[in-house]
């Protein structure tokens, strides 16, 4: 585990990380019975499609690829969809509501490192879903793939934090919850945090993360710091 002093940075990814995507699950429940599966396939192709973006050289926007991916679900499960039910499936992702403990927690962290995101959202989705929030003032970066028209884990969005944030890649601890996304980030040289929100188990292939937290609090808990009073680790 990398001690407190190592870094001076922490980047964070944002959809499942920080945001609770639960506002697009409660959208697709309004569309299909099957909506926690319909939302989870969504997802699912969503990642695949900026993974074959990235493998084919073929770059879109992240909100193109959202819209796409839900194209894909939409015929998968026979779902028939009038422009406003799209509208508000698409307007869930810039509606996101914070993990109950995020405020407090980059409260604490903010005054002892720096904070960046760093997501594969397209910029404007980015400052509308961390407004939305209700945690944009404690980012100083808001870095997004869109800047190298490449999606994680491609080294060049990691290198992104490095470039904006002028400092050594073992200056930079990376926090995600998607356990490719941790392999990534460490594959490319960064200190990094899996919050395993999920209870899973991560993946085989690739580097293991230097930290496991099961939220944000843990990761306070583990860099040795105070972790605010109502929400404090027993």
């Amino acid at each position: 585990m990398p001690s407190r002093t190592s870094f001076k940075i922490i980047a964070f990814d944002l959809y499942g990380t920080l945001a609770n995507l639960g506002a697009v699950a409660d959208r697709c429940r309004e569309i299909t019975p099957d909506g926690d599966a319909f939302f989870a396939s969504w997802r699912a192709k969503q990642l695949e499609y900026t993974f074959l973006a990235t493998l084919m050289g073929r770059y879109k926007d992240f909100r193109e690829i959202t819209e796409r991916s839900l194209d894909h679900t939409l015929e998968r499960y026979s779902v028939k969809v009038d422009a406003n039910q799209r509208k508000s499936l698409m307007d869930a992702w810039l509606k996101l509501a914070a993990y109950p403990e995020v405020a407090a927690a980059l409260n604490v962290l903010g005054q002892k490192y720096e904070l960046a995101i760093l997501s594969n959202g397209s910029p404007s989705m980015l400052e509308r879903g961390l407004k939305a929030a209700g945690i944009r003032p404690y980012f100083r970066w808001v870095l997004s793939a869109h800047s190298v028209k490449a999606y994680k884990p491609s080294p060049r969005v990691y290198d992104i934090a490095v470039k904006k944030t002028k400092q050594a890649k073992t200056k930079i601890l990376f926090v995600s919850s998607n356990s490719w996304d941790a392999v990534g980030a460490k594959n490319f040289g960064l200190k990094v945090c899996w919050v395993n929100r999920a209870g899973t188990n991560f993946d085989t292939l690739g580097p293991k993360p230097d930290i496991v937290a099961k939220d944000l609090l843990e990761l306070i808990n583990q860099l040795g710091l105070k972790a605010p009073g109502e929400l404090r680790l027993s």
